[in-house]
């Protein structure tokens, strides 16, 4: 090798960069210092063989273990629900998984007393639900919570045009068999109310005068509770566990307690102002709380003085003053209990309302 070799191998000169033309160059890209996964260990591997052997065993031979294994079994596949792939949600529902879940819907394990901790599992569930950020797998709680729900209990708005077909069939015969009849025939005759309500015109004024207020929460203080995303939250899980379990004592109450507020700010309001205020989050809960029957209970003594003393407030549906009542009144009583020889004076609104309720 010559000297000028020598020194230009040493320096650098007429050297060219060695550059891979065939192979895939992968970026490395730093990595971040915590990525917030969870470092829990997953849970024992279960099978849908096993998990259908549990669930037949507790039908056919219940006993303290074999239920307890059940149960077991139902959370195992509540969890695997919530974490499949919402695209093969169809597919998963098709085949044994799917089998698994109409098993166990029809084993009678859904009749059994939730144990506290399968409560807080359920009232979990029934959270995620109604919240905005959960719609995207709505369909994955739905299957996660159906069997947390007694039979007939668990009740979607209008599940017959915004569930798929795969599962409404499903959601009807365990949830919901009063719209059976829509899936399958004509829709029979409508029943009568259950219960006419009488008003005196003479003595609406004078007891609205009268009227003692259902609640100290009113005004500014009772809507800026209805602006609270996570108190409205709470208010559609209630209605939704209601439904769920009509005799939780403290589903009850808390309802009880929102209906109080609710049918106050309805006393409260202008008459001018009243659809604006039925197209903000109370007009919302407010038809929720109608429509899913709560109206029936009564859970304490001002509930049933409401009962008493509402119907009388809103006897005039000439007068305009008079809407607001009715919508309070509206909420202590159930669906279809109270009936109108007219509803002239009612705004078209509200007259829309009123057929839908």
């Amino acid at each position: 090798m010559g000297l000028r070799t020598w020194l230009s191998q040493r320096l650098g000169m007429n050297s060219v960069e060695s550059i891979d033309l065939v192979g895939q160059v992968v970026a490395q890209v730093p990595a971040p210092e915590r990525l917030g996964i969870s470092l829990a260990i997953p849970a024992q591997p279960w099978s849908v063989s096993r998990l259908e052997g549990l669930f037949r065993e507790a039908e056919h031979q219940p006993s303290k273990l074999s239920v307890k294994a059940a149960r077991l079994a139902r959370h195992r596949l509540s969890v695997f629900w919530l974490s499949a792939p919402v695209d093969l949600l169809e597919e998963l529902y098709a085949g044994g998984i799917g089998d698994l879940q109409r098993q166990q819907l029809n084993s009678g394990l859904g009749q059994q007393t939730l144990a506290s901790d399968e409560k807080n599992w359920r009232d979990q569930l029934a959270a995620e639900m109604v919240k905005p950020e959960s719609i995207s797998r709505q369909l994955n709680v739905i299957l996660a919570l159906m069997p947390y729900t007694k039979p007939g209990k668990l009740k979607l708005a209008d599940p017959i045009q915004s569930l798929p077909n795969w599962l409404l069939s499903d959601y009807v015969a365990y949830c919901a068999p009063e719209l059976k009849h829509e899936l399958e025939g004509p829709a029979g005759l409508l029943e009568p109310a259950s219960k006419i309500v009488e008003v005196n015109v003479e003595q609406a004024a004078e007891q609205f005068d009268n009227f003692q207020p259902l609640t100290d929460r009113r005004g500014e203080e009772a809507l800026e509770w209805f602006r609270d995303e996570k108190a409205l939250t709470r208010m559609k899980s209630l209605v939704n566990l209601y439904g769920m379990d009509p005799s939780d004592r403290e589903t009850l109450e808390e309802l009880s307690g929102l209906r109080k507020v609710l049918a106050q700010l309805w006393l409260d309001v202008e008459s001018s102002q009243l659809e604006s205020l039925y197209q903000l989050p109370v007009g919302l809960i407010t038809r929720n709380l109608i429509t899913s029957g709560f109206g029936k209970e009564m859970v304490d003594d001002d509930d049933v003085r409401a009962r008493q003393d509402l119907p009388s407030l809103s006897a005039d549906m000439q007068n305009p003053k008079c809407h607001g009542p009715l919508l309070a009144t509206l909420l202590y009583y159930a669906p279809n209990a109270i009936t109108f020889e007219s509803t002239t004076g009612l705004p078209e609104w509200l007259v829309q309302e009123l057929q839908s309720f």
